[in-house]
């Protein structure tokens, strides 16, 4: 019974505390009060201000740590996930948060089902909102931990729900899946919405989030067993055509910021944040961010080099040259002997992600641009590279780095169309074992014409002996680094095993300018028989297929019930 008092008592004071405040912002809370629940759902209003707190549960700028779990980038004092050391914890972040969701939204829909029927036709939004994230809860778990108990109803110290066994990870995704086909019923198409509703979820988020689902289990059910493998695939490709025939579209203005549009889709604000003026309103591609407000819910977030997101040879490695082939078979790449010369007739997106030779501060903005004179020298304060006190491999992240001064209102992209289209491609191929010109042109093409790529086909691929499949899976590596779903990607290829046991290398420093240019020539990096910087030798690096494919159970769970089995190797 000790147990059971724990759990229960810690779930209601969570669930009180979301539902008895409210807030001005999505996410944002202000002030609790005395509310309780013979006080509060008596107006519509009153649903609306309770789910405003599920915003606050979105993922932010911050989802880098998870970034570094992979292979494409570290920090300069690595990464436990990634080389394999971590260990079962007392308590999961993951777990507790992902139960507190479930616990509030779950509240919420049973009040919704109690409200009078003349106040529930004009609450449905809510009730959409609530079923997507606990949707979006579940979906959470499940990435971490597989199969976990399956909650659809708040609880009592009594229920026999608190001590029960694991549900599994098939009934777990079927009821992920049901979540959010319940909130498209509810949930308004963007352009629906207006005035202060800008910014929730939608329609079209929770497609797009069935397709992330749907192709995500998809892939895990085909390479690591499974037999519904066919239908979450063709699932992830319906939910993406809704998406891709709503009226978003990607974000594009090529013909005021030239290539730099790509990187400022990410730091768009609505104080001057590019040679433009653009703004947050001229970006139709977020179909759901973490909305902040310059002068409302600023933050100070971006990439620090120390802490993590210094990209690795292999990330920079992907970026096709301009002729469409990667380096190792285009007679446009100029190799390595130079500082620069990798970045020569390299795919935009390099170099707007990870720039040339300079990093900046962490405490400052990376610098402050004089948007009257682009060219003004006293901008602000860029810094070369330092190794290894700044970056452990010589590459920086630029990608979400602003250009003014702290603090900012730019959003996070919790889920933008580039993805959708991507799932789409890869959800086709992956259920078809091909993809056709055409589908290629309506996802992938899109994505390579906005940074002046050619296009993708099946001639293309046959005439230079590339694999279809690796290339779709290069596009959604470098369009969606540093997003945090290259981890999650190695996992359901079931290529982590192979890819992430692999020494972590940086820039070629042996044999090329970077070992005499005055800046760099004192260092004395450990190097590869090929001369470029072992950032994390394979002999530190290790990913156990029997038991890192899921991460463990937090101990303080087992202890509080005993139904609840560990998952395997841990």
């Amino acid at each position: 019974m000790k147990s059971k008092i724990i759990i229960f008592k810690t779930l209601l004071l969570i669930g009180l505390a979301l539902s008895s405040s409210c807030e001005q912002d999505l996410g944002d809370n202000f002030a609790q009060t005395e509310l309780t629940e013979a006080t509060f759902f008596k107006t519509s209003n009153d649903f609306k201000l309770y789910s405003n707190n599920y915003y606050g549960s979105l993922p932010a700028h911050g989802l880098w740590g998870r970034e570094d779990w992979s292979d494409l980038t570290t920090s300069v004092n690595g990464n436990v996930i990634s080389r394999g050391e971590h260990v079962t914890g007392f308590n999961s972040g993951v777990w507790d948060n992902s139960y507190a969701l479930i616990r509030s939204t779950s509240t919420l829909i049973e009040k919704i089902e109690e409200a009078d029927s003349e106040l529930r036709s004009s609450i449905g939004q809510y009730k959409g909102e609530s079923h997507f994230f606990r949707g979006m809860a579940y979906f959470n778990l499940l990435r971490q931990f597989g199969g976990v108990p399956l909650i659809d109803h708040t609880l009592s110290i009594d229920s026999q729900e608190l001590n029960a066994p694991r549900n599994s990870r098939e009934e777990i995704v079927a009821f992920i899946i049901s979540e959010l086909k319940l909130a498209t019923d509810h949930l308004l198409l963007k352009d629906e919405l207006g005035g202060d509703d800008n910014g929730r979820v939608t329609k079209g988020a929770a497609f797009a989030f069935l397709s992330r689902v749907a192709l995500f289990e998809g892939t895990w059910q085909k390479y690591h067993g499974g037999s519904d493998s066919q239908r979450l695939l063709q699932e992830a490709i319906t939910a993406s055509e809704q998406v891709m025939n709503d009226t978003y579209e990607l974000f594009d203005r090529r013909d005021v910021l030239g290539d730099d549009n790509y990187k400022y889709l990410f730091t768009l604000d609505k104080k001057q944040a590019n040679p433009a003026n653009l703004t947050k309103s001229d970006n139709n591609e977020f179909i759901l961010s973490a909305r902040r407000d310059l002068d409302e819910k600023p933050h100070n977030s971006r990439p620090d080099p120390v802490n993590g997101l210094n990209p690795t040879k292999k990330l920079v490695d992907m970026f096709l040259c301009t002729d469409g082939l990667p380096v190792e078979s285009s007679p446009l790449f100029k190799g390595k002997s130079k500082i620069d010369s990798e970045y020569e007739n390299r795919d935009s997106r390099m170099l707007m992600s990870v720039p040339l030779t300079v990093y900046y501060n962490s405490q400052q903005a990376a610098w402050t641009r004089n948007w009257s004179d682009l060219n003004d020298p006293t901008r602000g304060t860029l810094n070369l590279v330092e190794i290894p006190g700044r970056t452990a491999t010589g590459y920086i992240t630029l990608k979400f780095m602003l250009e003014n001064e702290q603090p900012n209102g730019s959003d996070y992209p919790v889920i933008r169309l580039a993805e959708v289209l991507l799932n789409f491609a890869e959800a086709t191929y992956e259920l078809n074992g091909s993809i056709s010109d055409g589908d290629l042109d309506k996802s992938v093409n899109q994505l390579r014409e906005r940074v002046g790529l050619p296009s993708l086909t099946n001639a293309f691929v046959a005439e230079n002996g590339l694999n279809m499949l690796n290339e779709i899976r290069r596009e959604r590596a470098v369009e969606l680094f540093a997003e945090g779903f290259r981890y999650d990607d190695l996992r359901r290829w079931k290529t982590a095993e192979t890819e992430l046991p692999k020494p972590m290398l940086g820039i070629k420093y042996g044999g090329t300018e970077w070992e005499t240019h005055e800046n760099w020539a004192s260092l004395t990096p450990n190097l590869d028989a090929e001369g470029f910087i072992i950032v994390d030798p394979a002999s530190n690096r290790r990913f156990d297929p029997k038991k890192h494919y899921l991460f463990p159970l937090p101990l303080r769970q087992l202890q509080l019930n005993d139904e609840l089995e560990q998952n395997p190797g841990w």
